[in-house]
């Protein structure tokens, strides 16, 4: 998160800028004021004319509201202060400190031109290292006057139109001797260009401007940060701790000269790096001049003189020898030389080439929720998993050219998760396809006849099912305890599973894998830490593993083309589009560059058809009464809402919201009215925040947080007050399991086995107590809920408890055969779930007879919540709204 965030976060007062309805168009001082050049956290651009003098300059403003705010009013003075100190032709000039109204602005140099940001990366290594060398000759003049700038990174750097360099924006300098401001609970700069001595707190000089600027030469050569991550804190600790991927892996034809200049500057230890930032542009220029020095052909030479006798008049015949042996050699160098020139320029694998004039197609298809879909090999029919118009999800066979699908599947898997796949044997025949089992809460593998007929389970508790090149073997995934990756295979029918790889340096995230053509080579998803993905290839005969992309961004899938060539969806440009990569590794080219999202690619053997799904998830929020009558809808934005519980009194509904793109998985807990109004937003940062809980006198939510890819063992529970946020507190590690009182908490860890009891006196150290993971106690202290995840027991049981304990010999009783979130009825008395087929189900503890309830509930997920009388329900939908787009000849 920029700083600038961060402060709308902490400080909203903080933020409130000129409104540009009030001053476009208007005459400040002698200013007119023509358009907003744009805005950040210390302060808001406009460009204007100065009618005195008849010139365009550019007048920064001091946000509204801080003119009181003595530190920013300081702060503000400062940035004046130091930029009018500096006069350098590469430094966006200051003209004078004007005040209007008491409120001051700047009056600066109007730069005409684009950011640095615009034009990264920087095609030509030249040109990079020419826009370097100026940004290092405008820090060497504000290091000679004893300011640093605290805040280099591309967006403060201009390139006019006649390819001039100027730096801007000396907001955060420091000057030597000034008064030492600060932001409260913010850290100054920007946090993927800080210096680790600015993250860690500590003194800010010339050489933490010389990281940065190492930064922006990194990512001016490659289009990448050195250091990255997922939220704030992923960054700090990447600045910190990391070593990036080095510059040659994304610009081979960088010079070693070059490479070694940027690690120096990016060196952890200020002392390890270039102590001033003239000895990096010295050393820039030589690297400059290197590279664009004219190579002269050799001055021939004279003919050497033949051997002459010595004196006795006979000849050396060994220095005649030593002669002709070096002239073979060098003749056999030359030969094997111009052989391995002549190979590579004949047989050397061609650079793969987007077609220009490759076709898009959208299907014209009846369903709007559609799952990850297969092409057959001859790009004619594919099968892909889609819901009904009443939400009953099956398979699908469609001839391209027919556009009529024909169902295949009659089991309705009702709550299909979103890994649903369906893919096609090379010969056409069968198709494997997954199936939403609610009692392991994941997917089985089946395979059954193209054409229709009975279908055999083949896997228990997969992923990705997909057919091998030749159709003899069906490759799956499965995750560890840990989360960690494990590529299976199997036979058609069933027999002879086999590991084809373990992946244990990966999270907890997304998982595809792709079969090379030659069915030697698998290429998957690993899931860092930080929580993005990269493709990773692994050689299955000898064990070879390369990583691919080094984007760190999400990627959502994996297939292998003929030509060698994976594909996979990537959010590395902002939207998610689809992209591809040589299977030998190199740079990646772009293939959609729609606003997406797109994923789910599945290609054809002979690569002239490429197959994929535009789709976004959403879900809204329902309200209405428990026997099914007066429901509606009462959000409409297309945001994907879960987790929805009333407050005590019933006035109010935390949930979950997250963006309907699946590669931006981070996602926020929100309030609005019973209604759907008054919404707002109680946490931030780009994180997972779900199920909110709220606490029995309605002053408290709970919730867990845990960043993308970690498994749910890193979540953190925290609680907020939803009337004040500020910054949530945290508990403990693990997930909400229920309140208790208004005063304690539990939680539970799911791969622990250990749930902790939580005292929130804030005047005390929280108390834990180690319970049982499975344990629900009862209100009345007599009876618990137990949750059994193993399998072949999974599902939900009620037992006798002594202290909210089961005592020796007890035999819990069984109420349900699948694992779904616990609601229970205010009076604790039923236990209510849903399976996703639109019917709100209870089970009366005392005998566990289950029976639906009357009526339905319109687009019924297993995320609800019922009033604190039992008499309503609000709940979520979840709908994918998805096409299926084909493209026709890909590739030249």
């Amino acid at each position: 998160m920029k700083v600038e965030r961060l402060l709308r976060t902490l400080e909203p007062s903080l933020v409130l800028f000129l409104g540009d309805f009030e001053v476009i168009g208007q005459t400040i001082s002698h200013y007119k004021i023509t358009e907003k050049l744009g805005e950040g956290g210390m302060g808001v651009v406009y460009k204007a004319e100065d009618t005195r003098l008849k010139r365009t300059v550019a007048l920064k403003f001091l946000p509204k509201g801080l003119e009181a705010h003595e530190p920013e009013r300081a702060r503000f003075l400062q940035e004046a202060q130091a930029a009018s100190a500096l006069n350098h032709p590469n430094i966006c000039a200051i003209h004078t400190l004007g005040e209007h109204e008491d409120q001051q602005f700047i009056d600066m140099e109007y730069v005409d031109g684009k950011t640095l940001r615009q034009l990264i990366p920087i095609q030509k290594i030249e040109d990079a290292i020419t826009y370097a060398i100026r940004i290092g000759e405008a820090l060497e003049e504000a290091h000679s006057h004893g300011i640093v700038h605290r805040d280099v990174k591309p967006d403060n750097v201009m390139v006019t139109a006649r390819n001039q360099v100027k730096v801007m924006d000396f907001g955060l300098a420091k000057l030597k001797g000034s008064l030492k401001l600060t932001k409260t609970s913010s850290t100054v700069g920007t946090l993927a260009y800080m210096a680790p001595e600015q993250i860690q707190g500590g003194e800010a000089d010339a050489r933490s401007d010389i990281f940065s600027f190492g930064i922006v030469l990194y990512e001016m050569l490659t289009g990448h940060l050195p250091f990255r991550g997922e939220h704030e804190a992923a960054i700090l600790y990447s600045v910190v701790n990391e070593e990036p991927v080095p510059v040659a892996n994304y610009r081979p034809e960088s010079s070693p000269d070059l490479n070694r200049i940027i690690r120096r500057a990016l060196e952890k230890d200020p002392w390890d790096r270039y102590q001033s930032v003239a000895d990096m542009v010295s050393e820039l220029r030589k690297v400059l001049k290197e590279s664009t020095r004219v190579v002269r052909p050799p001055t021939p030479q004279r003919a050497e003189r033949p051997a002459e006798p010595d004196a006795s008049g006979a000849v050396d015949h060994r220095r005649v020898g030593t002669a002709k042996h070096v002239l073979l050699l060098a003749i056999g160098i030359a030969s094997i030389l111009s052989i391995v020139v002549l190979y590579f320029l004949l047989f050397r694998t061609r650079t793969v080439e987007l077609n220009p004039d490759m076709k898009f197609q959208t299907l014209q298809l009846s369903f709007t929720e559609i799952s990850y879909s297969g092409i057959s090999a001859d790009g004619n029919w594919i099968a892909f998993p889609a819901a009904d118009a009443n939400g009953k999800w099956d398979v699908y066979y469609m001839n391209i050219a027919v556009g009529e699908p024909h169902r295949v599947t009659f089991d309705s898997s009702l709550n299909v998760n979103r890994n649903a796949s369906a893919d096609i044997s090379f010969d056409g025949g069968m198709i494997v396809y997954s199936r939403f089992n609610p009692a392991i809460n994941n997917s089985d593998a089946y395979v059954i006849p193209s054409i229709g007929g009975r279908a055999k389970k083949i896997i228990d508790d997969c992923n990705g099912a997909r057919w091998s090149p030749d159709g003899s073997r069906i490759g799956y995934m499965r995750r560890t305890g840990r989360g960690r990756l494990q590529v299976w295979s199997v036979r058609p029918d069933g027999s002879d599973q086999q590991m084809e790889l373990l992946d244990t340096l990966a999270g907890n995230g997304r998982i595809c894998t792709a079969w090379s053509r030659s069915g030697d080579a698998i290429a998957w998803l690993r899931t860092f830490p930080a929580g993005y993905q990269e493709v990773m290839r692994r050689d299955l005969t000898t064990g070879k593993e390369s990583q691919l992309t080094f984007d760190r961004k999400n990627i959502d899938e994996v297939c292998w083309a003929s030509n060698d060539q994976i594909i996979f969806s990537s959010n590395k440009s902002g939207n998610t589009n689809l992209w591809m990569v040589p299977a030998s590794g190199g740079q990646s080219v772009q293939i959609t560059k729609g606003s997406g999202p797109d994923v789910g690619m599945s290609i054809s053997a002979n690569g002239k058809r490429l197959l994929y799904i535009q789709r976004q998830e959403a879900g809204h929020l329902w309200l209405g009464r428990t026997d099914g009558s007066g429901c509606r809808q009462i959000t409409t934005d297309e945001r994907n809402i879960v987790w929805p519980t009333f407050s005590p009194d019933a006035q109010q509904i935390a949930f979950g919201m997250s963006d309907n793109d699946p590669l931006k998985p981070w996602s926020h807990i929100y309030i609005c009215d019973r209604e759907g109004s008054n919404r707002r937003q109680i946490t931030t940062g780009e994180e997972i925040a779900q199920w909110p809980s709220w606490s029995p006198d309605g002053r408290r939510i709970a919730f867990y947080r845990l960043r993308s890819g970690q498994p749910l063992d890193s979540a953190i529970v925290y609680t907020v007050d939803p009337a004040d946020p500020g910054t949530p507190r945290p508990l403990g590690r693990g997930l909400v399991s229920h309140w208790i009182d208004s005063a304690t908490l539990r939680i539970f860890n799911p791969y622990t086995n250990s749930g902790s009891r939580v005292t929130l006196d804030e005047t005390s150290t929280p108390v834990e107590t180690r319970d049982s993971l499975s344990l629900w106690p009862m209100r009345d202290g007599k009876n618990v809920l137990l949750l059994d995840v193993r399998p072949g027991k999974a599902g939900w049981y009620v037992a006798p408890a002594r202290g909210g304990r089961i005592p020796d010999g007890a035999v819990p009783r069984k109420l349900l055969s699948y694992i779904v979130p616990p609601t229970l009825s205010p009076d604790q008395k039923y236990f209510y779930y849903s399976l996703g087929d639109n019917l709100l189900r209870r089970v009366p503890l005392s005998d566990g007879n289950a029976e639906p309830l009357p009526g339905t509930f319109p687009g019924l997920f297993a995320m609800f919540s019922l009033s604190r009388d039992g008499k309503e329900i609000v709940y979520s939908d979840r709908r994918v709204n998805a096409k299926l787009v084909l493209i026709e000849n890909v590739f030249k």
